[in-house]
Parts: C-alpha cells; structure tokens; sequence
C-alpha cells in the first residue's frame, strides 16, 4: 500500500518515526510530509497568499513550514508523490478526544485528506491522567503503530471520501483513533462516541513587554471528560483502540420550531 505520513509534532517526533518504520517492515511504500516545527493547535488551517518553504531531508521525506493541512494539501495538489491509497496523520504525543478534535492538527490532517478523496486516519496516544508521564519513550508508541499496522485496510473502509467531481453519497468522514502510550498491544479495537472535555482552568498568561504590546502564553489546564455514551475516553481508560467515524464537513443542525424571522 502507498501511504502519506504526517502529523502536527514535527517530521522528527518520535511518533511518527516509529509509524514510519512499522510501515516499512511490512514493506508498504511510505512517504512522509510533515511540518518542519511543532504545529499543535491549527487545527485545519492553510497557508493562503504568502511563500511556504518545503525541504527535501531524503528521499521521500519532506519537511514543510506549514500547518499539518498544508503538508496534504503540497504533497497532494503540488505532486510532490504519486497519490497514496491513505493517509496516516500522527501518531500524536497526546489525546485527541472530545473536543480536542477540534484543535487538532493531527485531525485536521485526516479531515483534510478525506476531502480530497484520500482514506484517512488520525493517530493519537494519551498517558494516564492526561499528562505524559516522566521520560517520554518511543516504546510509548508501538501499540498504536501495531494496530495501525495490522489494520491498515479496515480503517481505510472506515473513511468516507468525496470521489472527485463528485457529490459523497454520505458525509464525508476521517478515521480518529486514540488508545494509551504504551509498547504491549491493546485489548482490540472499540467503536464508540466522542466525549465532552472540559478545559476546567485554563491560564492564558499576558505580558507586558511594554509600549501596549503583550505577549500572551496559553498554559493549557487540567481536563475534566464527561460523555452521553461508550465514548473514545472510556475505551482508551479500559486498554482498547478507540476507534471513532469524525464528520469531516459542516453539518446543519435541525431547525427549531416556532422560530420566526422578520423582514
């Protein structure tokens, strides 16, 4: 199989490194491009109008200075590879759960790729308690690269994508999944919602450097998951593979009734 590698850590954290080289064991053809420096937190942005710089490191792995969509978005429609059957985004140092999907930009990947007609996937690990504990190892990341591994074509079954020119029959949809950090495989994989995560104290630190100009520091917070059903966090707490569908399109809410509009 041809798949495209990137992530939002950067073309040289240990996440996607120990992906890469699972992959290759089972002799698939992987390429890599991913962002040159940390992107975490861009969710789905792109570069619009200004240069991007993008190096060759090797052969066929590229760093490019944009967000994670950017990476797609240059090896797809700048032809840098020949079109992959998937994409792989991650793994991630860190959960992407609940709302966190939002801000990813391990997501944002995935949810780029499907909208380009690509099957694709969001990989992320989590420690206990949502803090990575102590050193972190890249043993941390042979569970997830193990499942990916071993179930590269059930999860590419799993994306929705848009056929070019095309209306998608269904909406479309990338694949996010999320399990602990650690080196002994999972329980399996587990089909279930997304959580409610609740960021209970969030710091965002300003600055004063003076003359009306402040630097703003956002210092995260600790994380409070609720959910409405069997959710990715509970499977990831439980030893499993959380396994989830993520619309990748705005979806239009019901409309209320009684509501009237004037004019």
């Amino acid at each position: 199989m041809r798949i495209l590698l990137t992530n939002d850590d950067g073309y040289d954290a240990p996440g996607i490194n120990v992906l890469r080289e699972r992959l290759l064991d089972d002799n698939h053809e992987v390429f890599m491009m991913a962002p040159a420096t940390n992107q975490s937190g861009t969710s789905q942005s792109i570069h619009m109008g200004k240069g991007m710089k993008v190096r060759e490191l090797d052969e066929g792995l590229w760093a490019c200075e944009g967000s994670p969509a950017d990476c797609v978005m240059t090896a797809i429609h700048g032809k840098v590879f020949e079109k992959p059957d998937m994409i792989l985004s991650g793994i991630n140092r860190g959960p992407n759960i609940g709302l966190d999907i939002l801000y990813s930009g391990t997501c944002g990947a995935a949810r780029q790729g499907v909208l380009m007609g690509i099957p694709s996937v969001a990989l992320s690990v989590m420690w206990p308690g949502d803090e990575i504990v102590g050193s972190e190892s890249e043993n941390d990341y042979n569970a997830m690269a193990d499942f990916a591994a071993k179930n590269l074509k059930a999860l590419a079954k799993l994306a929705a994508v848009a056929p070019k020119g095309k209306m998608p029959q269904e909406r479309c949809a990338f694949v996010n999944v999320n399990g602990m950090a650690q080196d002994k495989a999972y329980k399996g994989g587990r089909f279930c919602g997304v959580s409610f995560r609740e960021y209970i104290d969030d710091k965002v630190v300003l600055k004063d450097l003076g003359g009306g100009l402040y630097e703003r520091t956002f210092l995260g917070g600790r994380v409070h998951s609720a959910a409405r059903e069997y959710s990715d966090y509970d499977a990831c707490v439980e030893g499993f593979a959380a396994v989830t569908r993520v619309c990748a399109e705005p979806s239009a809410v019901p409309t209320l009734d009684g509501i009237e509009f004037k004019v």
